[in-house]
């Protein structure tokens, strides 16, 4: 059994990592006893996931397109759509196949992903691309990623609902982007704060209180 300081818990199975706090464990003193749960892989049906993208796909097109042509007045950005539905679908392929914590992926996803464009972005002479149009797609598709994520593998709402909302504030980033005039163009960070904006007031609304206890259990309160 190893043990740990965090939790001040003794932990059963073989377990490198507190399952409630994540803090490293204690190395095994006595020897380590079998798993008391046993491992159930997470089951998806593929063409469900197949569907789901698809459908998803031509709908944020064709929102795309009628949001250019009424905002702009023409089409010319197609390719910034389809660059962010092929990072939508290669992000839910990776997550489902890298499963265990679908929701915590997708964070970090965001995270290095925006860093990494902005790092190009600086290193090529800083033209703010990653400002326009790189850190607000990556938001806004990975908000609509971990959504069909864990709907394709049935996660419970405690399982995902902190993750959510740390994409929805990460998604509100591009509102100052575009307060600095980090932009070029205010299409792209408009569409991810108002995404993320209502993907917030709708985790507050249905799932405040679960978010609550989470953070509770989390903190040891």
């Amino acid at each position: 059994m190893r043990y740990c300081h965090h939790c001040n818990a003794t932990i059963k199975g073989e377990w490198d990592q507190c399952p409630l706090c994540q803090s490293t464990l204690d190395a095994a003193v006595d020897p380590l006893l079998p798993d008391p749960y046993p491992k159930i892989p997470l089951r998806f049906n593929k063409e469900i996931v197949w569907k789901y993208l698809t459908l998803i796909s031509i709908i944020l097109i064709l929102t795309f397109l009628l949001i250019e042509l009424i905002w702009i007045g023409r089409m010319e950005n197609l390719q910034l759509a389809l660059f962010g539905i092929m990072s939508m679908w290669l992000s839910v392929l990776i997550l489902i196949r890298k499963r265990r914590n679908i929701a915590k992926g997708i964070v970090y996803l965001i995270v290095s992903l925006s860093l990494l464009c902005i790092y190009l972005d600086y290193l090529t002479g800083w033209s703010g691309w990653s400002t326009t149009y790189a850190v607000p797609i990556i938001c806004s598709f990975a908000i609509v990623s971990l959504y069909i994520a864990v709907r394709l593998v049935n996660l419970g709402v405690r399982d995902y609902v902190l993750y959510l909302l740390t994409a929805a504030l990460l998604g509100l980033l591009p509102a100052l982007f575009l307060t600095l005039d980090w932009v070029t163009t205010s299409l792209p960070s408009s569409l991810s704060v108002m995404m993320s904006a209502v993907t917030l007031v709708t985790i507050l609304l249905y799932h405040g209180g679960e978010i609550w206890r989470e953070l509770e259990k989390r903190m040891h309160v």
